[in-house]
This record gives C-alpha cells, structure tokens and sequence, in this order.
C-alpha cells in the first residue's frame, strides 16, 4: 500500500508518541528511572520496567482471561489466591469483563455480578498482583461499552443505529462519556467501543453495532464515542476509558455472513472503509484498535501487515496498540487456514503487530518458547509489552488500581445518566410516515390498542447490561397517556428464533412458537382492535433475530429481510379492521417493509431505545417530543435490491431488473416532523476556487409548520467528472437545528480541500479541477443544489 500523510497527520506526527515502543535496549543505555515513580515519563518508566522483566513476565502482559476465569475462582465465584498462584504467577495483562461472573462458559445462565461483588473481584485481582507477583504490574479491565456498560444496573442507552440517526454528535459524546464514567468507576480501562465499521449489508447481524452506512457520518460519530469514551485530552483521566476502534477493517462481507471475506480495491478501502479509521485517529487518538475475524483483499486481518502496518500506522498515523478481538489468532489457523499449527498463527500474527490475544490468551501463552527457538524476537515482543504498559501508566493503576464501592453506588445510573437515556431515545426516533394522525392529542375519549411482540418488554438490544428500570413501551403509554385516551393490549404473537432467546431477553434457549399458536394470538388482537379507535403496532426485531453471529450455534445473519415470523399476518389482520394504524419498529437492522410503509397511517423507526424508551416514545406519540431524528442506513424495498446504500456509483444505476429499478423505501437521511421545514439551495461565497481552497457555503432553514421541531440540514457533493468513477453523492457535512414555528436561520459550512478530494486514477489524495455540484437538503433525497467550479 502507497504511503500518504495528510495534514492531520502531519500534526499527530508533530507530538510526542505516548505509545512508542521503548525497548529493553534503550533502558540500559541511559534514561532509566524507576518505574514505581509518577513524576518521570511513561516513556521512561515503561523502559525501566521492561529491562526488569522475564519473557515469560513479558508474555503474560500480552494475555487476557475471560473464559478462562474459573481457574481462578473457587467455588462460590470468589477470587481464589491458591488457584491465582498457580495461573497468575507471571501476572497478566488484562481481564475480560470483569462485571460478569465467570466468563464465556456460564455467560447464558449467570451474566452479571453485582456491583459490590463485582468490585470484590477487580479489587481482589489487582491486590494479588500487586503484592503476590515479583513486579506488582497490575493489570487492564476490558469490557463492552456499545451503548452503555455490559453490567447489571449500568444505564442503558439507544443502540448505534438510534445514536446515529439523532444526528447529534454532541449528544453521542455525551452518551459514551457517561458511559466511560459507569465502567471507569467499576474498575473498566479499555472499552471495546467504537464500532466504526459501515453497515452496507442488513442481512449482516452486525450493522445493530454500527452507526451507518455513510463514512463521513459513521467517522463523526466515530470520533464522538472517542472522544466521550476517553476524553478530549490525553493521558487518561479517572474518570474516562480507552477507546478500541472496530473492527479494522470488516468492510462488506459476502452474502452478509459474519465474518466472510470482504474483497474489494484499494481505492474502495480507502475512499470508504478507512475513511472513518482515518478520522477518529486524526481527531480523537484512539488507544486501540482491534482487527476484524475476516479476510481483506484476500489476507486476514489479524495477520494482515499491509493492513496493520501499512494502512493503519504509516498512512492514518495510529501510534496506538492492537488488540485480538476474541479468538482472532486462534482462527488463522482454525478458519482461514493460512497457519498450520497454532505456533504458525503466533508468528503471523505477531509479525503483523497484534500486541494483545484476547479473551483467555491461549495462543499467546507459546511466546516463550517462539523466542527462545527463534521465531519470534524479543524486540517483537518488546515493542508490543512496551504499548501495553504504557497503556497501564497512563491510566494509573500502579498509583491507583482499587475501586471504591461507595462510588459505584453513587455513580451507576444516577438520576442525570437516567434522564440522558431519555433525551438520547427522543433525540433517535425517526418519523419515517405521516398522514397526519400524529400526534395522538384527541380531545375526546379515545380507546387505543396497544398490540405487538415488541410492545411489553423493554428491548434494549445486543452488547447491553441489564436493569429493572428498563421502561417498554406498553408501560411507557399507560404512564404518559393523556387522561381520556384508554390503553387495551394484545401480544398479537410472540417472536421466536429456533435456537435462541425468543421473545425474553434471556440468552437461554427457548422452544419456537408454533404458528398456530400464533395464529391464535393474532385472532385475539383483531377483537382488541375493533374495540379501540386506533392501533399501535409495536413490531421488529429481538436480539435473536440480529445480532453477532457466533459460529454456527448462534446466527444472526440473514437472507432475507422481511418482519420474522407472522408479523406480516398480524399487519394484515390489523389493517384489515378499518382502525387508523400506528407503527413503531423497534430492531437492529434495515428491514424490508415496503407493505408496513404502505398501509400504516404512521411509521416510526426507534431501533432500540434503551432502558426509557418507553418514555421517551410516550412522549413523542402525545405530541410533548417533536421526532427530529433522519435514517443513518437506506431501508431497501427487498433483499435482491441490495446493495441500497445511497452513495453508489454512476453505473450502478444504469441497468434495472425485470421487477423494476432498484428501489429503496426510505433513502438514507429520510425523517419527517410534526411541523414542516424548507431548506433553500445553498449560497456559495464564490461559485469558483481554486484547487487547495475552500469555500463558505450558506444554507437557509426554516420552520414553516406550527410547531417547535428539529431539522437536519445535509451538504452533499458530487464530482461531476472525474479520472474514476466517484459516488453520485457524498455527505460532507450537517447540522440539527431547532427552530421555533416561522423561525428562520442560517447555517454555515466550510467546504475545504480534503472534502473535494479523492483518490484518483494514479491513486494520488487530490482534487481535480472542473465542477461539482453542491446540494442541500432534509435527505439524500430531497435536495437543492448549485454549481462549484475548482480551477
């Protein structure tokens, strides 16, 4: 891979790299300090404390546990100190998720410990490294903070997709700082959070951890989960996480499967999935990043140095560490088929600059003995230990690796954390139809059917904790109706996977619902409905239904798109009693409903909302929270359409299928409101620049309806011609405004260099002269657009 450095990362270069490997060498020849003293460097203390250690020491500090953590439990899940003398005695680099109880082998049965306990065991496990090992290195706390702590009583925020489509960057870093505040005082240091993959694929179980399909929205709110996560500044205060950027790089995989390959160009790799990588590095200074499972361009990722190496630190300037995801390095050999043996996946793996194997460290454990036969050299490791322990130095644990139970108490779930759930759920709804029944303000007495599998429970989505405060939405309307409209439910039917959870949230396996039981069901909710004078249709997805596929016991991909199960059939049954309907979907990925979207009055997409999402929901159905939110994916009229990503290339629409033209049914950016807004076309300072400069554009929004409500301004660019072929649009900027009814504002962009440029056909970052059309609008569908010519 050629290399490029832009001016972000010019300026990165410009710093003092926190995370640069300091060899054994360099300590003996001058620097040294001792590492136990907070006054000096991290450079030198890192330096200090590697010249002291062991390979086997050095090895350790490159494993995890997770799975792994009965070996050192005994048998009331307690930390045991003879059993840690055995399996610690070298230390250990990290702890996987130290919230749950004991780890991957008992996940679906007992998930969390609770808070008092939980911190028993990181303040056990970092009291036995300190004093019970020979150099007292305590150690990282890893855990998943996809939207909200993985833990029980944590507070539980929307899902990617929801925080996406607030279009409220803002609002994201706020979300992921609490978040980083909830894990922190738990004993947490690295959050395996940001998700910066796109999500171009619906039938990939994944896309519910991700934020979009676009790379400019995905890397801002990239760089707002980071920056949330781990502060604005560095090093790490004690009150923030390490940020790990995910996964590098998944891209598109084939047929949507989980971890399949993704091939695609070097200049697709560049001008699409890079794109957000390239920005959190440049903006936020991630700690971490963590390669994908599959194969790019033919290589897989953990063993992938052009990929590691080349793309990640010489082009985007990543000074961090690489961090396995689960089992990556074990899968070289296992899956890929490019190592023979699991000594041969080490070498590759480490050759390509993976510093850590997470979750239990099972492949890593060989590292002694690689070196001392020659297959690995110490520097290698060295280089890795060093970025490891400057990790531990920043964040403090030799001065402070203990939590305080107190503050846990006070800090999980506090009151303010509760009500962010809350305006983070308003914020995410996206209005997606409206002839006008919504809000539900009816003046008289009004009966309203409350009717769905999705309706009862809250459903909060995978990679999430778990809470009694969790509001669904059924509770949510009967607390927040007004006092004249009635509430009548009906489950309508339950969602059921053959080999997962069903309709609880429970990871346990549950029996598949006959569909003459269903059937049942359905009939009982049309006598509800002829009873009321509307429907509220609750319907989606559960966390079965999508979500990370695990090997081949636990699928979350798809191939086809549609409502799962009879969904369609209670649709049917609804719309068929003449009753005004109201839709909400509540999943984790794009769906095909193209019927829904026909026959339903009103459409909204909350994806999942977290624990309040049935405030939050209540509020915007009776007319107290105005949805402003837009779609950050395009939902696609059916599976063979795909891919329906908007920022396709001009020839990918040239030719149409039998059935018609591909079609989308919401486009990417799409989101009504209760009230109306006009956008104008966009003013430029000066219809011609030159090549390098950048250019003020103005965009003139307004509230012409009768209610206070947001609106997302979207700048998009196209490069009218250009030496390869570019997208028919890019999204280059935005801005949520709200505005008051008959309230006009301006919004200002600048469009500069970098937002005009491409890799062209000599695979030069550059901008080439001609014209490009500027646009502006609520959507990638309704726009407005002037000429901008670069000479």
């Amino acid at each position: 891979m050629p290399t490029r450095m832009t001016r972000r990362q010019a300026l990165l270069s410009s710093g003092a790299a926190i995370f640069a490997g300091t060899s054994a060498a360099t300590a003996k020849t001058g620097g040294i300090g001792d590492y136990r003293n907070p006054q000096l460097p991290v450079p030198a203390r890192v330096a200090d404390l590697l010249a002291r250690m062991t390979i086997e020491e050095k090895a350790a500090q490159m494993r995890c546990m997770w799975g792994s953590k009965p070996s050192f439990l005994d048998e009331r899940n307690q930390f045991s100190v003879q059993k840690a003398a055995v399996v610690l005695r070298h230390g250990l680099g990290q702890l996987g998720r130290p919230t749950d109880i004991r780890g991957v082998a008992e996940w679906d049965t007992t998930p969390f410990r609770s808070k008092a306990d939980g911190a028993k065991l990181v303040n056990d496990f970092q009291r036995f490294l300190v004093e019970n090992t020979r150099l007292g290195i305590p150690a990282l706390m890893h855990d998943e903070l996809a939207h909200g702590l993985l833990a029980g009583d944590a507070t539980i925020f929307p899902t990617p997709p929801a925080l996406a489509s607030s279009w409220d960057p803002d609002l994201v870093e706020e979300v992921f700082t609490v978040a980083a505040r909830e894990a922190r005082v738990r004993g947490t240091t690295v959050a395996l959070t940001p998700v910066i993959d796109l999500a171009r694929d619906p039938r990939w179980g994944r896309v519910e951890e991700m934020f979009g399909e676009d790379p400019y929205l995905v890397a801002t709110m990239g760089v707002a989960a980071t920056r949330g996560l781990q502060g604005r500044t560095r090093p790490l205060r004690r009150d923030r996480v390490f940020a790990t950027l995910k996964h590098f790089v998944h891209g598109t995989p084939q047929g949507g499967l989980n971890t399949s390959p993704a091939d695609m160009s070097e200049r697709t790799l560049r001008g699409q999935y890079l794109v957000p990588f390239g920005a959190v590095i440049a903006q936020a200074d991630p700690a971490i990043i963590m390669p994908s499972y599959n194969s790019l361009q033919g290589v897989p990722s953990h063993a992938n140095v052009d990929l590691l190496q080349g793309a990640g630190r010489r082009r985007l300037g990543f000074r961090g560490v690489y961090f396995s995801d689960y089992d990556g390095i074990k899968n070289l050999a296992e899956q890929h088929k490019v190592a023979a043996n699991a000594d041969d996946a080490v070498v590759l793996a480490m050759n390509a600059g993976v510093a850590a194997d997470l979750p239990d460290g099972e492949s890593y454990a060989r590292i002694p003995e690689l070196v001392r036969v020659g297959r690995i050299s110490e520097a290698q490791v060295d280089d890795a230990v060093s970025r490891i322990l400057a990790l531990k130095f920043e964040a403090g644990l030799f001065e402070n690796p203990y939590v305080d139970v107190q503050r846990i108490q006070a800090t999980n779930a506090a009151p303010a954390h509760i009500r962010l759930a809350r305006k983070a759920a308003e914020r995410s709804l996206v209005l997606l139809k409206n002839d006008g029944i919504l809000p539900l303000e009816p003046r008289a007495a009004f009966r309203l059917a409350v009717i769905g599998p999705n309706a009862s429970e809250p459903l909060f989505g995978g990679y999430s904790g778990d809470t009694a405060r969790g509001i669904g939405i059924l509770e949510g309307i009967r607390r927040g109706a007004p006092k004249n409209i009635s509430v009548e439910f009906a489950e309508g039917l339950w969602i059921s996977a053959p080999d997962s959870l069903g309709r609880h949230r429970s990871y346990s396996p549950s029996k598949p619902v006959p569909d003459e039981e269903n059937r049942s069901r359905i009939a009982q909710a049309v006598e509800v409905a002829k009873r009321s004078d509307a429907v509220l249709l609750v319907l989606g997805d559960v966390p079965a239904i999508t979500r990370e596929a695990v090997h081949i016991t636990l699928p979350g991909d798809r191939r086809t798109l549609g409502l799962w199960g009879l969904q369609d059939e209670l649709i049917e049954a609804m719309c068929a009693t003449g009753k005004p309907v109201i839709a909400l979907l509540l999943n984790g990925r794009a769906l095909t409903i193209g019927r829904l979207a026909e026959k339903a009055n009103a459409l909204i997409e909350g994806w999942y909302l977290g624990e309040q999402g049935g405030t939050a929901f209540a509020d915007a159905l009776f007319g107290r929270v105005n949805p402003g939110g837009k779609l950050a994916v395009s939902f696609p009229n059916s599976v063979g359409d795909l891919p329906v990503w908007y920022n396709r290339e001009p020839s990918a629409n040239t030719n149409r299928y039998i059935e018609g033209d591909r079609a989308v049914v919401f486009p990417f950016g799409h989101g009504l409101s209760y009230t109306t807004f006009e956008i104008a076309a966009p003013r430029l300072q000066q219809s011609s620049i030159a090549v390098g400069a950048s250019v003020s554009i103005d965009v003139d929004v307004a509230n012409t309806g009768e209610r206070t409500g947001d609106e997302v301004v979207q700048l998009y660019i196209r490069d009218d011609v250009s030496s390869v072929p570019r997208p028919l649009l890019e999204l280059r900027h935005f801005q949520r405004v709200a505005l008051k009814p008959g309230e006009r504002r301006t919004v200002r962009f600048e469009l500069i260099a970098d937002d005009l440029a491409f890799w062209d056909a000599g695979m030069n970052w550059r901008v080439e002269p001609g014209t490009f059309t500027v646009s502006a609008g609520s959507s990638s569908a309704s726009l407005k657009s002037v000429t901008l010519t670069v000479v």
